[in-house]
């Protein structure tokens, strides 16, 4: 019997879901379970500082990243002052009391979502830590949580408290990332944006300086140009090039004279003279031709 198209599709789809569904049995099978034990909520980890009033009794606060050993530890004063005292990536910042102390209650208060005894550590990672964050009090006393991996089914991270090496923590993944965060972004004042102001350079001319000085070198100008263009009009009509240079000049000299001012006028280029020789003119040949002699001239002519 031939299957047609329809059931042969229909039986790869199913054969797709049946595989899809033990590859998901086999993950879920493999993951980590808790005991028969575990409790829905293990509520905080140091209940003995999990309230406000009793955190401030601690004086220090420290993460470590067992795998690089980068760290970052903070401070509390006599006081009652935090400071960044290690870092990693320090900086040349004051502290910000508010993010010192919010960063200490967060472990402090820190509650578990769930916990369970287990004696294969290996399975959570935490056979060999990869983080070790701790607070410490005035009277020396410390409280210590390892982090290990994270869950494969849900935002967590394993970890051990203290000295307990049997009970496995199930805890909240973006509260312990904020934590160990404070390594690459340690609990400094924002560093101010630097804003760019731009300075006026002073003019060393005043206004009236300035317009002298411009009204020099637009007559001086004017007076160049004066001259080329009569020197070139007389090479024309046959002029004296002498003559009309002398004329030209002294007519620009006139024109350019200012009347003296009190403001003294920073001096102007000087425009240097051409070595380039002015061609001679063409000199007039008298004409050969016979003038016609005007009516005055006949009338004073005898008969």
């Amino acid at each position: 019997m031939r299957l047609n198209r329809g059931t042969i599709v229909l039986i790869l789809i199913s054969i797709v879901v049946i595989v899809g569904m033990l590859v998901l049995n086999n993950q879920r099978a493999a993951a980590p379970a808790a005991s028969a034990t575990a409790t829905p909520s293990a509520g905080p980890i140091f209940p003995e500082i999990a309230d406000v009033a009793s955190q401030s009794k601690i004086v220090r606060f420290e993460v470590l990243n067992v795998t690089d050993s980068s760290k970052v530890v903070m401070s509390k004063d006599e006081a009652g002052v935090w400071a960044v005292a290690e870092a990693t990536n320090p900086q040349q910042l004051a502290t910000d009391q508010t993010k010192a102390v919010g960063t200490m209650s967060v472990l402090a208060s820190l509650a578990a979502a769930d916990k369970f005894e287990s004696d294969k550590l290996v399975e959570f990672g935490l056979d060999a830590p990869k983080y070790d964050l701790k607070l410490t009090d005035a009277d020396g006393k410390t409280y210590r949580l390892q982090i290990g991996n994270a869950s494969v089914a849900n935002p967590r991270y394993y970890g051990l408290v203290n000295d307990d090496t049997k009970t496995v923590y199930v805890l909240p993944k973006d509260l312990v990332d904020g934590l160990i965060g404070q390594i690459a972004q340690p609990a400094y004042v924002a560093s101010p944006t630097p804003t760019v102001t731009f300075t006026a350079t002073a003019n060393p001319y005043s206004e009236v300086e300035q317009t002298a000085t411009a009204d020099a070198q637009i007559q001086q100008i004017i007076a160049t140009m004066t001259v080329a263009a009569q020197q070139t009009a007389a090479a024309t009509a046959g002029v004296s090039s002498s003559e009309v240079t002398a004329e030209a000049t002294a007519e620009a000299t006139l024109e350019a004279t200012v009347a003296p001012s009190n403001t003294p006028v920073p001096p102007t280029a000087t425009v240097a003279p051409s070595n380039t020789p002015v061609p001679p003119t063409a000199t007039a040949k008298p004409s050969s031709t016979p003038v016609p002699p005007t009516e005055a001239t006949a009338e004073s002519t005898p008969a």
